[in-house]
Order: structure tokens, then sequence, then C-alpha cells
């Protein structure tokens, strides 16, 4: 019995290296975000839009908060973008880590809040291990942070509340998805997949090649829903832990690569294989974190190199510390001042020193060269500096020139630490409670207890865990919303694309949403063409529905603005419609059926002049049959 339990690991213990990987990833992700919004930030993010300020804050609970409404300014939304930004290279490089964490937290978190009818599952995951990167250590390894530490921890072993709470969010994607995956496509028929790839509007690439292979997708539908159930279960096995893990892990980030090259779904599957990647065994990690390969004799070898730099200067002795973390050099740091040898050549030549094993001096531009080209990896680096010549020696001199005050700035923001600080007692007790708090959140999100997946489990038909209502301010205004329907209770069936025909002040028949003047068509375009981006296509399947039928003039009023904006006054747009051809996907072997929509009537001088009928006789003047047939014009 005791080497059973010698046997049993921690399944809630993470590697430090694995946490670093994540913050990368989630500095990388939120800046890559930022940019993909960019070309439509007028559009999402400002009173020049589709929402002003004031419907955003009416279309928000209560709770939730955002910097963007401080202001409708263009500029203003902007200017947090760029801050963003700025905060999310900090997170990816570890420089004040825990104030670039929580930064981002609230940028990202006011991002989401600005237009809600934007995001997707994978959006509420980004900022969930944002938040809990508030609290974790991501910053102890791979980072600028690291290297300020003067008695860093030898271990990379990191067990405390906040890994908990990580391990069962990352898990809770999955384990809840297929709970909420209650649709007869999932449970019986297996049509699950077939559905999915049959959408039109986000399938793409090598979904046309095979989702009409009934056999393969009715049996792949039931793995991935066996698999998101008991993956996290085997996940969290204490026996046989780092292969029952790597297992898991490796099947579903396999899955999400299926959807990378099958689904255009935006960041999502980027966002849970990194989610997934944080919690990596330590065995993994210490195959995957090899400073080096061996030599062919087995053992390491690092040659030794001495640093020495000004007393005087900070600056200088951070710079020495930071290179040897980066570059992993067996290196020893001390001032030139305390060697009688090296404190001379320093005073006279101005420039810090660096010994090889040789005894062999470099100094200035040189000596950086050579402390980068000591390690194999980057010394395609060093190559590229030797190229500067001259230019090299005066970027030393200069950056030698401005060292005081370069190390008034790293006092500030590369602060030195005696040891990596981690969260106190009171903060795990915090995290330890709003995990068990979130994790009974996401109980209370399943609907249908009996049966789960054809199987009766026992419980009363019908029974429904309560929410704990009581946690809503906190949870809300955290922005921690848990509910993981991807696909669920079923994949979207309402396949479609939108027409949007509009005549300009001059008569002339177009189409609103093409970048160049052209005839509207009833054809369905590329989903490619179709959207400016996956935001895009959120935001119309959202005007779609009729419940947000509201919305529709508020899109109309920026079409018109937008439009005219980007036109001369003789192709100014007059009025247009919007209408969605709906083409249902049906069972495996039944034709689609095709129905058309008239979402929006709108004219850009005023509704009293819809009575015309402007839109309509144009189309009938100057449309070609098929599109007068498809919007049902008569």
């Amino acid at each position: 019995m005791r080497s059973l339990f010698k046997s049993l690991s921690n399944p809630f213990a993470l590697d430090l290296r694995a946490l670093a990987l994540m913050r990368i990833g989630v500095g990388a992700l939120i800046l890559t975000d930022l940019l993909l919004r960019a070309p439509s930030f007028m559009a999402f993010m400002t009173d020049r839009g589709v929402m002003s300020r004031e419907m955003s804050m009416s279309v928000n609970s209560g709770w939730h908060w955002s910097l963007y409404w401080v202001n409708a300014e263009p500029l203003w939304a902007m200017s947090l973008m760029v801050i963003a930004a700025g905060f999310a290279m900090m997170l990816m490089l570890g420089i004040r880590t825990r104030l670039a964490s929580i930064a981002s937290f609230i940028f990202l978190a006011s991002l989401h809040a600005r237009n809600p009818y934007l995001q997707q599952g994978g959006d509420n995951l980004l900022l969930l291990l944002t938040f809990w990167g508030c609290f974790l250590p991501w910053g102890e390894r791979a980072s600028i942070d690291a290297s300020m530490v003067r008695e860093p921890r030898a271990s990379n072993r990191y067990f405390s509340a906040v890994s908990v709470a990580l391990v069962l969010q990352v898990m809770s994607v999955y384990f809840f998805s297929a709970l909420l995956k209650t649709g007869v496509e999932w449970v019986r028929d297996g049509t699950g997949i077939y559905y999915a790839l049959h959408n039109d509007q986000v399938a793409f690439g090598m979904a046309s090649l095979w989702r009409d292979w009934h056999g393969f997708t009715g049996a792949l539908t039931h793995y991935v829903w066996w698999l998101e159930l008991i993956g996290p279960i085997l996940a969290l096995s204490p026996l046989w832990f780092a292969g029952f893990r790597t297992l898991v892990v490796v099947a579903l980030i396999a899955m999400e690569i299926g959807f990378i090259f099958n689904l255009r779904i935006g960041l999502f599957p980027f966002i849970s294989s990194l989610s997934l990647i944080a919690i990596l065994p330590s065995s993994v990690m210490n195959f995957l974190w090899r400073s080096e390969k061996p030599e062919k004799s087995g053992k390491k070898y690092k040659p030794l190199i001495r640093m020495y730099f000004d007393k005087e200067c900070t600056f200088c002795e951070k710079t020495c510390y930071l290179l040897r973390y980066l570059l992993g050099l067996n290196a020893t740091i001390a001032p030139a001042q305390d060697d009688k040898h090296i404190g001379p050549i320093l005073e006279r030549e101005n420039s810090w020193v660096v010994v090889d094993e040789q005894g062999v001096q470099r100094l200035r531009w040189e000596a950086l060269v050579f402390v980068i080209q000591s390690n194999p990896r980057f010394a395609w680096i060093a190559k590229l500096m030797q190229k500067t010549g001259a230019a090299g020696g005066r970027i030393y001199n200069w950056i030698g020139d401005h060292r005081y005050g370069f190390g008034t700035f790293t006092a500030r923001w590369m602060p030195w630490r005696k040891t990596y600080p981690r969260v106190g007692i009171i903060g795990s007790v915090f995290v330890a409670v709003l995990a068990a708090l979130l994790f009974w959140q996401n109980l209370s999100s399943i609907k249908v207890w009996n049966p789960v997946h054809g199987i009766d489990t026992g419980v009363t038909r019908g029974y429904r865990i309560p929410a704990p209502r009581f946690f809503d301010p906190l949870y809300r205004g955290l922005r921690l919303d848990q509910y993981w329907s991807m696909f669920a209770p079923y994949p979207q069936k309402n396949d479609g694309w939108f027409v949007t025909p509009g005549v300009l002040s001059n008569g002339k028949l177009v189409n609103v949403t093409a970048d160049k003047l052209e005839l509207p068509t009833a054809e369905r375009p590329e989903s490619s063409e179709q959207f400016k981006s996956y935001r895009w296509r959120k935001y119309k399947n959202f005007l779609w529905l009729k419940r947000n039928a509201r919305h529709r003039t508020h899109y109309g009023a920026w079409v018109c603005r937008d439009w005219n904006s980007r036109h001369d006054a003789s192709e100014r747009l007059e009025a247009f419609n919007m209408y969605f051809i709906k083409d249902k996907t049906l069972p495996p072997g039944m034709a689609s059926r095709v129905t058309t929509h008239r979402l929006l009537r709108y004219h850009c001088r005023g509704a009293s002049l819809l009575a015309k009928k402007p839109l309509e006789n144009a189309v009938k003047s100057q449309g070609s049959d098929n599109l007068i047939k498809a919007l049902d014009i008569d």
C-alpha cells in the first residue's frame, strides 16, 4: 500500500516552464486579437460605428464595466488598444509581469464589454487565462523579471490554490462542453460533425473533402463527445499521471488542430491549445525544455565566461544578469573595480570587459557579440551583429552615454528581487473560494442530468443544480463567464448567406458590402468574401436572429455613414435592403432547403422615403432574374 501511494502524483501540480509558455502565448494572442480587430475598430469600438456607448452600457449586465465607456471619440478607443498592446508585449517579455497581467485583464475585459455581440467562447477563455495569470507565478521562468531574481527557486514544480483553479478551468471547458451536447446529433445519430462541417459560413479548407463520409464523421462524432467527457477525468488521475495527462493533452490538441484546418472560428483553437500546454506534466517539459543538446560523449559542457561591469552602473549590472539568464550562459558576473587587473581596463577604455576561458579580453560591441554567440542557438544573431561594423560601436557608445538614464528606467521596470513573489495566504483563500464557486456555476449550467448521452444516470428527470445567484456581482464584475456551449446542444443547422443590395443617388444598383461598385447577386459567396473577419460573421449572425431586430437600424445607419464617407457625392448611398438567404442543412442524403428572409429596409435620408420602394424598383430594372426571384421582389 505504501508503494502505491508513492506512485501517486498530484494532478494539480504545474510546471513553471509550462506556465511561462502560457504567459508568452497569452500575450501573443492578445496582441494578435488587437491586430485583427484594428481594421474594424471604428465600426465596433466607437460611437460612429454600429453600437454607441449608451447602447453598449444598456446591453451589458449591470455589473459589467469598460474603459471604452469613458469617452466616445475614436482617438480614445485607439489609445486604449495601443496601450493594451503595450501591456501584452510586457506580458510576453515578462516585464513587471504581475502589473502587465492585471492591466491586460482590465483592458481585455473592457474590450469585450464594448461590443459583447462579437465574442465567442475562445474570447472568454483567453480572458479567464489572463485573470488566473494575475495570481500565477507565470513570470518565474523565461522572463526579464526572472533574470532579476537573486535567489531563483531550483524546482519547477508549482502547487497552490491557483494551480488547482487553473487545472479545473482548463478541464471544465471540455467536460462541461460534453455535458451540454444533449442533441440527438451527438447522443444518437452521430451527425454532430456532419452538421458542423456543412455550415459553409465557417467550414473551409479540408472540410468539403470529407464531410460526407458519414461512416467516418459518425464515429468521429462519438469519439469527440467521449474524449471531452472522459479526457478531463483521466487528466486528473493521480495514478499513471504523466501518461494519462500527456495522452489527453495530445488528443485534445489534435482535435483543436482539426478545427484549424476545417473550421474558420478565429483564435478559439489556438487559445484552447495554449490552455492545454499550460498543464503539461514536468516529465514532458523536461524533454521540451532541454537547454542544449548533449554532446556525443553524453556530457554537457558550457564554456565559462566572466563578465565585468561598472560598479556605479546598475543598468550595466542588470544587463549582464539579463544576458546570462536569457542566453543560458555559464558565466560569473562581478564589478570591474573589485579586480585589480580589470578595473584599470574599464576606466581606461570606458567599457565593460568580457573574458573567455583562455583569458582573452573583449570590449564594447565585440564583447556583446561574443557573449551572444556563446550560445549556439543565437549564433545567427551574433553574425548579423558582426556585419554592422562601425555602426555597432556607435550603438554601444550611445547606450553607454545614456546608461544612467537607462538605470533610472530599469529601477522602476526591472527591479531586483531576492525571490520571485507569489500569492500570499489571503490571495490563495480568495482564489480557492472563487474556483469552487465557478465550478458550482458550471454545474448549474447543465440542463440535462438524465439521461447523459443516452445513459440512465438515476437522477430525477428535469433536475437542475441551482446557480449561486449570490455570486453574480463578483461573477459578472470580473467577467468570469462560464458557459461552454461550443456546438451545443447541437451544431448550427441554419446555414446561409447575406445579400445587401443598395441603390445610389444616381439610381445605380450596387452590392453594398463589396469594396468596388458591382451589381449584387443572389449566388452564395465564399465565406472569406462575405465577411471581412470572423467578428463580422458573429455580428451579422447576431442581427439575423429575430430577437435582435432592434439593432438592425443601428447597423443601417452605420452602413450609410461608412459608404458615403468612402465615395463621391455622385455615388452616395440612397437606400438598401438586407436579406438572409437561409440554407437549412438537412440530414444526410436530403437536399438542403433554401428560404429568403428580409431583415432590414433602410433609407439613408429618412424612413418615410421607403414608401417609394427605391431599392425594389432598382432591383426590378437592373437586377438579374435570379436576384429578383431569390429576393422575392414582385
